[in-house]
């Protein structure tokens, strides 16, 4: 059953509830995703319910100082992330680009524009590579503490 079939918008799932929706592997990438916010960016999680027709359902956001680390949409063993990094980040960008995986350096390089405001990307972690490498887009967007 997908995700939005068992949460509609009058019933909100908690974080377990999540977690447990996306299992294995991805379960702990998601968990191993929470602690990092916690831990280099003191940053809370917010669910989010969207009627979006692309990924319908409750979802998480991160922020700090107003800065948005992306939204997160849970999926069996695994979630998607979709991220925007605005234009004056592209110094930045190219910067860590030899540390991305190739998959990921090619994404960014054929990331569309977001309303004038940036390039997006929407892609799934499915293991240790993809959460390291959304990680680092995180630092660029905000160095993380300590």
């Amino acid at each position: 059953m997908e995700w939005h079939e068992l949460f509609n918008q009058t019933r909100q799932p908690s974080f377990e509830d999540m977690e447990e929706y996306i299992g294995g592997e991805g379960a702990h990438l998601w968990r191993e995703l929470f602690d990092h916010m916690q831990t280099a960016y003191n940053a809370k999680p917010k669910m989010t319910y969207s009627g979006c027709s692309g990924k319908p359902g409750w979802n998480v956001k991160f922020q700090k100082s107003g800065q948005s680390f992306g939204t997160l949409y849970p999926e069996e063993s695994a979630f998607s992330v979709f991220v925007v990094v605005a234009y004056k980040l592209d110094g930045a960008m190219e910067e860590i680009k030899p540390k991305l995986s190739g998959v990921m350096r090619e994404r960014w390089e054929g990331a569309p524009d977001f309303m004038k405001a940036g390039r997006y990307m929407m892609f799934q972690v499915t293991g240790p590579r993809d959460l390291e490498d959304y990680k680092l887009i995180m630092s660029v967007k905000m160095p993380p503490k300590g």
